[in-house]
């Protein structure tokens, strides 16, 4: 291993530490279970026996969200501790330096755009951002155009719900990475009753044991449909009301925080009752605490998508990068990812594969492994009642984005 490699290795340790990964993966103890032993053994046999690329050339710089990949916490990490990105290094030969630079979607785009707007490079080959995030880079000139003839496991293998999103209809842009519902996660033996709606989190019976989002466009979401708006058509005065809502369940501590990913391991070990939660961080708690629920609000959840593009400025890596992205639309890698992380796949086959893998390692006689899987795999795709019941952002003008955000600062004060 070299010098630059070994550091690599070290920084992403102590990014992991940093962002709680560590203690999220070891609270699910996915490694001593077989979770991600599973996805290697049974979704990539040939593909990671080696570990060590073969050979010195590009290195992509890969910004993602935090626990949004495979990991493999027992087995030393030689190049990187993600299973799917060695077996990808190990097939290309390209390097990939992963880094869990995404903490916010308006955070990182405020980070980039200095250097997009003076045409310089911003460091990244590969970026993970969400839909309204795409959208803006895109109007602004600022992402590579992609050639969809470099491409081939997305033109054969995406599904129908993952392709032409409404950020970027003919996927000029951005390919998805992973998607998922934001809804509410729950305790019921903690919260006493069952929980159906936005406002029940706002209950004033459960202050100060809840948790909220640092996102605008989530909570404002969900406080739009509890009171009948569809976020899409939502005026400035419809966020004001809900402003409201959130301003007054801070007068009496209602959340105790507002969170980003870190709402996870409180939620799991139950500090907290309740919070609003992605789909695919709850169907992870449930394999370990199965007596938390996840639910779609009855007015309604936010549906969303992550998703890969290309800032301008990466042009000496672009084939590269093609590769990379291209990599995750192959059956294998998908179906080991989702074997992990639980959200919405893009690629068609993983919801089957996955169960597959279920039926080998009962047949193995790891009925924990199994279970795990049968449990996870209906999840990893859309189902038409989800579709129905879920909202996506509205597309907003910078104007409207500006009151939206200033609106939300004021929540996130008070």
């Amino acid at each position: 291993m070299s010098d630059e490699q070994r550091s690599r290795i070290e920084m992403a340790i102590l990014q992991a530490m940093r962002h709680d990964r560590i203690s999220r993966r070891s609270f699910l103890g996915r490694a001593g279970r077989g979770g991600i032993a599973l996805g290697a053994a049974l979704s990539l046999p040939a593909l990671i026996a080696a570990c060590t690329p073969s050979g010195e050339g590009v290195t992509l710089e890969w910004a993602n969200w935090p626990l949004y990949i495979d990991i493999d916490e027992e087995a030393e990490p030689n190049p990187t501790p993600y299973p799917t990105i060695n077996a990808f290094i190990e097939q290309t030969g390209i390097n990939v330096n992963y880094t869990e630079a995404i903490l916010a979607n308006a955070d990182f785009f405020a980070t980039i755009q200095p250097d997009l707007s003076n045409a310089n490079p911003t460091g990244w080959d590969l970026i993970t951002p969400g839909g309204w995030v795409v959208q803006r880079l895109a109007d602004l000139g600022f992402l590579e155009e992609l050639d969809h003839s470099e491409l081939p496991n997305w033109t054969a293998n995406a599904a129908d719900h993952a392709v032409g999103q409404w950020f970027d209809p003919d996927n000029t842009y951005s390919l998805w990475w992973q998607g998922g519902i934001t809804g509410i996660a729950y305790d019921p033996n903690l919260t006493g009753r069952d929980l159906t709606s936005f406002e029940d989190l706002l209950d004033p019976e459960f202050a100060g044991r809840v948790g909220g989002f640092k996102d605008m466009r989530d909570m404002f979401g969900l406080g739009l449909l509890s009171i009948g708006i569809v976020p899409e058509n939502a005026t400035v005065d419809d966020v004001r009301v809900v402003q409201q809502m959130l301003l007054d369940a801070n007068d009496r501590g209602q959340f105790r925080g507002y969170y980003g990913n870190e709402y996870f391991t409180p939620l799991a070990n139950g500090d907290l009752i309740a919070s609003v939660a992605w789909s695919g961080d709850a169907s992870q708690i449930q394999v370990d605490n199965p007596d938390v629920l996840f639910v779609i609000p009855e007015h309604g959840g936010m549906r969303w998508n992550d998703n890969m593009c290309i800032p301008k400025g990466s042009t000496a890596h672009i084939q590269e990068t093609f590769k990379l992205m291209d990599y995750w639309y192959d059956l294998t890698a998908a179906t080991t990812l989702s074997e992990y992380i639980a959200y919405f796949t893009p690629v068609d086959g993983v919801r089957e594969k996955m169960l597959e893998d279920a039926a080998a390692a009962r047949d193995a006689g790891d009925d924990a492994a199994a279970d795990r899987l049968e449990h996870l795999a209906p999840g990893v795709v859309p189902t038409a009642e989800q579709i129905d019941n879920t909202y996506t952002d509205k597309q907003l003008s910078e104007e409207e984005d500006r009151e939206w955000n200033d609106l939300f600062l004021e929540v996130l004060g008070g």
